[in-house]
């Protein structure tokens, strides 16, 4: 008997257990956020109502389109082959003329989530002239000079002209079917995209692609505006099914996020972190306030279904919870600031940075402003360069960084002689600079920036003189000379003081 009871508790014990996890995975399931894309979708590529006379082009298309999403890894993709081997089943077939009804039929039977509608809307090949190099005869026929100046037309006959005509229709009847430039073919794809959910049969999405290319034989350039097609559509694709996933872990300035490479994930993507939605009560109703972003991260280690992250810029406390979001494209940065050294020698600098959250990043920097020379005279510049960065401290709203700039800069004056002279020189420096973010896209930054050394003595002026011009005497030829700038006797020779220490202020804008 009471091995009896002793089973009867055992078999109760286990019910229960199986209630209790039940329970459990019930409440967790309706506390996970569903906008979360833990899974993949499944999507069917299909044709749209495209003509007879191209079907070749749709089914290269399509195929394209189905591996870039294969490619991508977030999508089961169905494609052309398994829908008509569905098809053949049930006693069907596959036309280049497919409605929305029929494709959420095919969606349906195929067990897709989506479909991905591509119809053509132009294709077309033909060869065209490639660029003309003018002659020395041409421009003759378009014009001579005279030794007055004027412009001599060039005089045909109406018999030559007769001629001219009948010859060029002559040989448009005979080449009328034949390509006259077979090595110079331009390819133009214009194609329409559309994203149709199948449950609801709307089209959530859609969007176009145009690709063109001219070179080559009708093949190589037929091949080069698919290979640009593809480029364009993979770009395009990412914007249907972007990550939304959520903090599980966080530790100092690394996250782990809820999703990884089950879903393409790739080490380098950057997401932005939002803080949890808050429920409120407004007049009676209940609402919901959508989170507000609070920082960047970006992946390091993808695994199978989690990925770490480094946070690299915050503004906001981030918090186990927190939802992420991925990030198309990579931001952007653009820098403006006022740079002096000892009150004087204002210049105002302008800086485009790609890539910003990189070890090493790097930018476009261009400057106008003056600079004083040894006669305490200010002398106005132009520069053009490059700049390398790199972070050495991240303190959630606070930066160090460090980095060198290469600067291409020119300087004019007039000198003793009233001539417009002018310099230019690399003028290399190094930098130390401090960021304090102000805002989730806007940073105020301090920098200290040292010129070692000055440059020489180089103002010039230039002078277009006439040379004798070998190939056509009676033409005569120009040449640039340069002449060294004219100081007078005992006056101090302008040479222009840029080494030193510099200070820098400027704000910093993020595109994302």
């Amino acid at each position: 008997m009471g091995g009896w009871v002793d089973f009867d508790m055992v078999k109760y014990f286990k019910l229960f257990q199986s209630l209790i996890i039940f329970f459990i995975s019930y409440v967790m399931a309706d506390q996970l956020d569903h906008s979360l894309t833990l899974e993949k979708k499944s999507v069917a590529i299909l044709p749209g109502q495209n003509p007879e006379n191209l079907k070749a082009i749709s089914r290269k298309i399509t195929s394209i389109v189905a591996a870039k999403a294969v490619e991508l890894g977030r999508f089961n993709v169905i494609d052309r082959t398994q829908i008509e081997s569905i098809l053949a089943e049930q006693k069907r077939q596959l036309s280049g003329m497919i409605d929305e009804n029929q494709i959420v039929e095919i969606g349906n039977l195929a067990a897709a989530d989506q479909a991905l509608i591509v119809k053509i809307i132009t294709f077309g090949q033909r060869g065209v002239p490639p660029p003309k190099k003018e002659t020395k005869k041409e421009e003759g026929e378009k014009g001579e000079k005279g030794e007055k100046g004027e412009k001599k037309e060039y005089d045909e006959s109406l018999y030559e002209w007769i001629i001219k005509e009948s010859v060029t229709a002559g040989l448009q009847k005979t080449l009328e079917g034949v390509e006259l430039y077979p090595n110079n073919i331009q390819t133009i794809i214009k194609t329409e995209v559309g994203l149709l959910n199948i449950e609801s049969g709307v089209l959530e999405r859609n969007f176009h692609i145009t690709a063109s290319y001219t070179g080559g034989n009708t093949t190589a350039s037929l091949s080069s505006a698919l290979n640009i097609f593809g480029w364009q559509f993979s770009r395009k694709l990412r914007e249907f099914y972007l990550i939304a996933s959520e903090v599980i872990e966080k530790e100092g300035n690394k996250i782990t996020i809820l999703t990884g490479s089950d879903m393409g994930l790739d080490e380098g993507t950057i997401f932005e972190v939002n803080s949890l939605d808050e429920e409120k009560i407004y007049k009676g109703r209940v609402i919901t306030m959508p989170g507000n972003p609070i920082a960047l991260a970006k992946l390091t280690n993808v695994g199978k279904n989690t990925s770490s992250a480094e946070i690299i810029r915050q503004w906001k406390e981030v918090k186990t919870g927190h939802g992420v979001n991925e990030m198309i494209y990579d931001p952007t940065a653009t820098e403006y600031e006022i740079k002096t050294r000892n009150g004087s020698n204002f210049t105002l600098n302008a800086k485009l940075w790609w890539s910003p959250f990189k070890k090493i990043t790097t930018a476009v920097t261009g400057e106008i402003g003056t600079i004083k020379d040894m006669r305490g005279e200010d002398d106005p510049l132009l520069g053009l360069g490059i700049e390398l960065k790199t972070k050495l401290l991240d303190i959630e709203r606070f930066q160090l960084s460090t980095g060198i700039s290469l600067p291409f800069n020119y300087f004019a004056k007039v000198d003793d002689d009233t001539n417009y002279v002018s310099q230019t020189f690399l003028n290399p420096s190094i930098n130390l600079t401090t960021s304090i973010i102000l805002h989730r896209k806007r940073d105020l930054f301090i920098s200290l920036q040292y010129i070692p050394w000055n440059n020489d003595d180089k103002w010039e002026y230039s002078e277009i003189i006439e040379i004798e011009n070998e190939d056509d005497p009676e033409e005569p030829a120009n040449d640039l000379i340069y002449h060294p700038a004219v100081w007078d006797d005992g006056k101090i020779i302008p040479r222009l003081n840029t080494k030193g220490l510099y200070i820098t202020i400027g704000i910093r804008f993020f595109d994302y």
